[in-house]
């Protein structure tokens, strides 16, 4: 068919349509119609085809085509299709696995994580957004990326209600009642992220990630000194609430500014986008109080961490 190589290559030189592109390259046959009590199937012969829930959303559509591939690749016998993540067939575990790999692989994921630790749940989602698919496929993706991003450990847990429903690990180990105390210090942390002591030294880490019908935690296990480290996220809060204090207006109105930014500036550099902010608002737009509160350090790093977010 296809090495695993081969396949990953040709998904991450047509990013974010990885999976599409490459079920196009493979002559697969790829079609939608509604399904019930399951999410695809794939029949293989000379003129192979893949069924794809239509009724899904197009996230889980996605996910769908790219672990139907992946057990094309590998060369295993896909089981049915009913929610990623959660099958215990070290088939199927494969598949979600190199499926996340099509769709992220490495140059983008690195690209958006900036090899910057803790991770929090809002990178994660414009990693997601980048990658059109959903924060879930984000972080089952660092889970299985924990030795190249510089994580000890991770996991992810379901939750529904509360209650932890099912998790994936590349080995972290903690029993259920750990597992849903640090989902409600998540929860009572969200959006920061929760630390807690892991017993052995290290930290662990967690972040909530809202999904469609359910919560997901992501944890990552890290030394002390980097789960001590502020996430960009964290900072961006931080020196927001120096600089606007309870002036929302003041806020707001940066906020429009940014975006402004991020969309006439599309193509240039961070540095280059940083300076039209500069010319184009501070001092014209903002001036008196509110154009020195942008030129302060807090105000510059402010700016540098926002647009960082849309620029390399």
């Amino acid at each position: 068919m296809i090495s695993r190589a081969a396949a990953i290559l040709i998904a991450a030189q047509n990013f974010p349509h990885g999976p599409e592109s490459l079920a196009s390259h493979l002559g697969v046959l790829v079609q939608s119609s509604d399904l019930v009590g399951v999410e695809g199937w794939c029949i293989r012969g000379p003129n192979t085809i893949i069924r794809i829930n239509a009724s899904s959303t197009l996230f889980r559509q996605r996910f769908t085509l790219a672990h139907e591939l992946a057990h094309l690749i590998l060369g295993t016998e896909p089981d049915i299709a009913i929610e990623p993540f959660r099958s215990d067939s070290h088939e199927e575990r494969d598949a979600d696995q190199l499926a996340s790999e099509l769709l992220i692989p490495d140059e983008q994921l690195h690209l958006h994580l900036r090899g910057q630790l803790p991770i929090d749940a809002k990178t994660l989602e414009r990693l997601a957004k980048a990658a059109d698919v959903s924060p879930l496929v984000a972080a089952s993706r660092v889970v299985n990326a924990t030795e190249t991003l510089g994580l000890q450990n991770a996991a992810i847990v379901f939750f529904a209600d509360g209650r932890e429903k099912w998790r994936q690990t590349r080995g972290l180990r903690f029993n259920r009642r750990q597992a849903e105390r640090l989902f409600q210090e998540a929860m009572a942390s969200k959006p920061s992220l929760a630390r807690a002591e892991n017993g052995d030294g290290k930290i662990v880490v967690g972040s909530i990630i809202d999904a469609q019908s359910y919560q997901v935690l992501l944890l990552q296990l890290l030394s002390q000194e980097t789960a001590a480290q502020v996430s960009r996220e964290e900072r961006c809060r931080q020196i927001a609430s120096e600089l606007f204090g309870d002036d929302y207006v003041f806020r707001q109105s940066v906020a429009g500014c940014l975006s402004a930014v991020k969309q006439k500036c599309t193509g240039r550099t961070l540095d280059a986008a940083i300076q039209f902010f500069a010319a184009k608002y501070v001092g014209s737009k903002f001036t008196g109080a509110k154009a020195a509160k942008l030129n302060s350090s807090a105000g510059l790093e402010y700016v540098r961490l926002c647009l960082e977010r849309w620029f390399t």
